[in-house]
């Protein structure tokens, strides 16, 4: 798959695209509608595309501390696993003055030779979003440009959306998310030295440390699955500030995967939060921890085998 950070670099292999159009950020079932849409359509003989957009920290309109959903490296795993092959993402300030036409002209037609165009109902595009599928409609068949759109995917009558997902996650209800998504929720940020506690009670862990930028999660205990050198394995993980060790603002991920022998310091490591299972706690003691890690432990390990059994 290849991937182009602005639209003045964008060269495609393909004469002719079907390319989905949104922001896309949280790769939900929502989003895949779309997606899928447009990888169906490309095998009438097009590049199936995905155009979308990064919102730059310094810019007023910057996406809102503690949004992402997916890590930037997952989020193209995906999109290359479901069958795209080329995605355009540049920031948003490279289009965001555009009219209309520019829009479609500079960008659609002469940058991703678009012949089939895929986006939601609720698409708005051109400067201050000036126009929506209507319009698109409009001036995609005054170019020979077919397009379909998407309507929106519902869960228990409600429409899914990015920012449901993130209450729910807040809420520690990852197994309801895992729903809208249409895959578990979960990260792979790079292993970090920790205190090394869990080596001295028999539970060593990784300790992943969770940036400014992603979505803020209920702090406390889930059973989770994670992937290692090639193999999932159990795990139980504990997101936060780790009350009983250490004193500190920090938001941390410390799992414990059942099982696995090994240093992965410095590796990205995936982590899947499959059931949140009680809040985070102080305890008087450390032998107090370690019995609570093995009653969580045994707590965890039928969500995470259920999980990977399915696989």
């Amino acid at each position: 798959m290849k991937r182009y950070a602005t639209i003045r670099e964008t060269s495609p292999a393909c004469a002719s695209a079907a390319v989905a159009l949104g922001y896309f950020d949280g790769l939900h079932i929502g989003h895949a509608a779309v997606i899928g849409r447009a990888i169906a359509r490309a095998k009438e003989g097009m590049c199936a595309c995905v155009f979308t957009f990064t919102m730059h920290t310094a810019h007023p309109q910057a996406k809102q501390e503690g949004s992402d959903l997916v890590t930037e490296e997952e989020k193209y795993r995906i999109l290359e696993q479901w069958g795209v092959s080329l995605v355009l993402a540049p920031d948003f300030s490279e289009f965001r003055d555009m009219s209309p036409e520019e829009y479609v002209d500079e960008v659609l037609v002469k940058r991703l030779h678009a012949k089939a165009i895929c986006c939601g109902h609720d698409f708005r595009f051109g400067r201050h979003a000036s126009a929506g599928v209507i319009e698109l409609a409009a001036l995609c068949d005054a170019r020979g440009i077919e397009i379909d759109i998407v309507p929106a995917v519902k869960y228990e009558g409600k429409r899914i959306s990015s920012t449901w997902i993130r209450e729910l996650i807040g809420r520690g209800e990852v197994d309801t998310a895992a729903k809208l998504l249409g895959r578990a929720f979960g990260y792979d940020f790079t292993v970090v030295p920790g205190k090394k506690l869990g080596r001295t009670i028999d539970s060593p862990t990784i300790n992943q440390r969770l940036p400014n930028g992603f979505v803020a999660m209920r702090h406390g205990v889930y059973a989770s699955a994670s992937m290692a050198e090639g193999k999932w394995y159990p795990s139980v993980t504990n997101v936060g500030v780790r009350p009983t060790v250490e004193d500190s603002r920090a938001v941390n991920s410390e799992t414990y995967l059942y099982g696995f022998s090994g240093d992965l310091y410095g590796k990205k490591v995936q982590v899947r939060l499959l059931k949140f299972l009680r809040d985070e706690q102080r305890f008087a003691s450390v032998d107090q921890l370690k019995e609570q890690i093995q009653r969580d432990t045994q707590d965890a390990l039928p969500y995470a085998r259920t999980y990977i059994t399915a696989l």
